[in-house]
């Protein structure tokens, strides 16, 4: 695979990747902050810090898997389809990132998580609370 630096705004080269980073970690902060939180406050206190870094290390670990497991999926699919993917797809995907990142940052998603929790089904609600 090539490597280069810099990029074109279409998520290729090292700016691309940290403007994907950076969308990501927007997007993952709520969900990480309270097992960082707890973690940090342990370390500050000088508890456990054997378990902190034990707990820190296997989260890291258990973020890392999955995105990895994911971007190797989504860059084979996308070298096969690249040829595929007009310029109507790409606007639509685009629409689409500026739509959520507009539901996150006003807090609308919120709103719209609430509501499809009122609609799911009782199995489909208890499923996402076990784990």
């Amino acid at each position: 695979a090539e490597h280069r630096c810099g990029g074109n705004g279409s998520g290729e080269g090292w700016t691309g990747q940290f403007g994907v980073g950076l969308l990501l970690g927007a997007v993952w902060s709520p969900c990480i902050g309270p097992t960082l939180g707890s973690a940090s406050l342990m370390a500050a206190q000088g508890q456990n810090l054997g378990q902190v870094a034990l707990m820190m290390f296997l989260f890291g670990i258990g973020a890392a898997l999955p995105l990895l497991v994911v971007s190797q999926i989504s860059r084979q699919a996308l070298a096969r389809w690249q040829g595929r993917l007009a310029a109507g797809g790409k606007r639509a995907l685009g629409a689409a990132l500026i739509l959520f990142g507009g539901l996150i940052l006003s807090a609308a998603d919120r709103t719209l998580q609430s509501v499809l929790v009122r609609v799911s089904p009782e199995w489909l609600s208890s499923l996402t609370r076990r784990f």
